[in-house]
């Protein structure tokens, strides 16, 4: 018998296929532990991204899942009597395969129960709820009323302390400051004074020096101005002697292209100096360039003799000495040694008239440099002393006004001071009285409110168990029976024929021949690097790499403090091709694991052999008290049913 899918309650008490490796073979022992039982887990890590350096491996055997089922009703000792128990130990069932036939008259008065439990829970939920508005809004108005007095009081208390505080305080302020400034601005006047007079000393000796310099600044400039001429006619000489050695030298057929020609031009190098008082001029002079001396090829000596002849250099004449082309190369020599000697003559005066004007001009500009910063000076103590009169004009003021009104404020105060003690004493009187009315109304009302909070949860819980208890009777026993709430293999069911059942307590064991776990040992240290939750994978040569997640983690064997060791159960995904008693290696945060870095588990002394597929017996060990109808002694092979059922 099937019935549709539902949602329900399920309580499984165990999935914990505990895996045992011991010396001499491998068995598995199924156990039911309560999690009260569970000795405390060490807190995991924080949870990273795994690699290689991380993984944990641990070997187990595989064991099915151990599940069970309840009605899941709470808060009711209501029992059904069961008419007939339609399944037995070894049978495998699916979700809805009925288990028990309930007799019709158990469910007639269970539904009768059901339903009186629930509108008795219904009208002491609705009791509670009206009660509880009730008094709770007679509790917090007799709260205020005794509290309102109180907190008037001390409200007003505050408010008129502070009051006086603030009055007297600030009566004192006004007083001393205008004390301080009778006291203490003479002082500042005279002080601020002085200063203007060290100022105005300073100012008269820096206008003196800068008059002074001026004459200096006038000469420098016009001898900066004559070097500049100077050192342009001296440039035109040179490059005139220079183009007659390049262009005779060429005719020669000499390699001239060491004779440069300079390219100064003084006029476009000159700028106005820094300063606001620098003097005017026709121009600056710095931006000579390094070598004064380089330059390109006259572009018009090429080597060919201009029209008209070549010019004359100290009384020579090129037109003349070209007349006779059969000593040409002769008179060529003694045109170029003479023009050569002209040259050299030239560029030691070019060189003397560069040095005298860029001494000339780094005079010129120190001088003005100096004026500058003089007038910068200048400037900035004339600002300083002006602001220092209009200080010393706001302090005369204030000084002023601080002794007409020093009389009067000395005579607030001190009527304040005498009468502050007098009145503070009132105001605590007043406040001790009316404090002593509600000392102990807000004491009152939070016990009152929390009595009424816990009195209306307790209703509301037991109207909800009431109300869950009937919603899981007409949707689960709908046609009189009892049905599995999972897929699975029975092996041991809670009760007999005309017994009753427990509708808080499980009604069947069986083992979920679908679900496989395996469950192996992890030391102190490793067992923080995993928790309940995480993927795992499960290797063996046999069926390859299956995935799995943990389930539960307790404590296991330990032979001293220093070596606490734990259980770790993990449930492989479905479709896992493994089978009851394979021997299967666990690896936890497995991160970049290549195929070949998985092994298969060797346990104790099998040398790695898995124990024959489908063979073996699991041991069942129960921790408390066994189902009833249960027998230890009477348990089915599980590994050799016939799975075809």
């Amino acid at each position: 018998m099937k019935q549709e899918k539902h949602t329900r309650k399920r309580a499984i008490a165990a999935i914990c296929a505990v895996v045992l490796v011991a010396a001499g073979g491998t068995a598995a022992a199924f156990g039911f532990r309560s999690c009260a039982n569970a000795q405390a887990v060490p807190e995991t890590a924080q949870r990273t991204e795994k690699t290689k350096d991380d993984t944990i491996s641990a070997g187990g055997t595989v064991s099915s899942a151990q599940l069970s089922d309840t009605l899941g009703m709470s808060g009711t000792s209501l029992r059904l009597t069961v008419e007939e128990v339609l399944v037995e130990s070894g049978d495998t069932v699916t979700e809805g395969t009925a288990l028990y036939r309930i007799t019709e008259d158990s469910l007639t008065k269970a539904e009768k129960t059901l339903r009186t439990e629930l509108q008795t829970a219904e009208k002491e939920l609705l009791e509670q709820q009206l009660s509880y508005e009730v008094d709770k809004n007679e509790a917090y108005a007799l709260y205020q009323s005794e509290l309102l007095l109180g907190s008037t009081a001390q409200t007003d208390y505050e408010t008129s302390l502070a009051q006086l505080d603030s009055e007297l305080q600030s009566a004192y302020s006004d007083y001393q400051d205008a004390q301080d400034t009778v006291n203490n601005t003479p002082s500042q006047v005279s002080s601020k004074q002085n200063e203007v007079s060290s100022k105005q000393s300073q100012l008269d000796s820096l206008q003196s020096e800068k008059n002074a310099m001026q004459e200096q600044v006038n000469n420098a400039k016009s001898a900066c101005t004559a070097a500049s001429e100077s050192y342009s006619n001296a440039a035109a000489e040179y490059n005139a002697a220079a183009g007659a050695v390049r262009y005779i030298g060429k005719a020669l057929g000499m390699d001239v292209s060491g004779i440069t020609l300079t390219q100064a031009n003084v006029a476009q190098e000159q700028t106005a100096p820094a300063g606001n008082d620098a003097p005017a001029q026709d121009g600056d002079f710095s931006g000579m360039p390094d070598n004064m001396s380089e330059g390109g090829d006259m572009p018009s000596f090429d080597g060919n003799m201009p029209e008209g002849g070549m010019p004359s250099f100290n009384g020579m004449n090129l037109a003349t000495a070209s007349a006779e082309e059969d000593t040409q190369n002769e008179a060529l020599k003694a045109l170029y040694d003479e023009a050569y000697a002209d040259y050299t003559a030239c560029q030691e005066r070019l060189s003397q008239t560069e040095n005298d004007y860029r001494n000339a001009k780094s005079e010129y500009e120190s001088l003005s440099q100096k004026q500058s910063e003089y007038s910068s000076q200048i400037k900035e103590l004339q600002s300083s002393i002006t602001s220092l009169n209009q200080e010393i004009s706001s302090l005369n003021s204030t000084l002023s006004k601080a002794k007409s009104n020093l009389s009067k404020l000395r005579s607030s105060y001190n009527s304040l001071k005498a009468s502050y003690d007098t009145d503070k004493l009132a105001l605590l009187n007043t406040l001790n009285t009316d404090k002593a009315s509600c000392e102990n109304a807000e004491y009152h009302y939070e016990i009152t409110c929390a009595t009424l909070d816990e009195d209306l949860a307790n209703a509301q819980e037991s109207y909800d168990t009431a109300e869950e208890n009937l919603r899981i009777f007409e949707e689960l026993l709908v046609d009189g029976c009892i049905c599995a709430q999972q897929d699975g293999t029975i092996y041991s069911l809670s009760t007999k024929a005309n017994r009753s059942v427990d509708v808080s307590s499980p009604y069947a064991y069986y083992v979920d021949e679908e679900s496989y776990a395996v469950t192996v040992e992890l030391d102190q240290n490793d067992v923080t690097a995993v928790a309940i939750g995480d993927s795992v994978m499960i290797y063996s040569s046999e069926t390859g790499i299956t995935n799995g997640t943990i389930t539960s983690i307790t404590a296991g064997t330990s032979t001293s403090l220093a070596d606490v060791r734990f259980n770790v159960t993990v449930t492989a995904d479905a479709n896992s091709g493994l089978y009851y008693g394979q021997s299967v290696n666990v690896y936890f945060n497995a991160g970049d694991l290549n195929s070949g870095d998985f092994k298969d588990f060797s346990g104790g002394d099998t040398d790695g052999e898995a124990p024959e597929r489908g063979s073996g017996r699991p041991d069942f060990d129960f921790d408390g008290e066994m189902p009833e109808g249960f027998d230890p002694n009477n348990i089915p092979d599980f590994g050799n049913f016939d799975r075809t059922k």
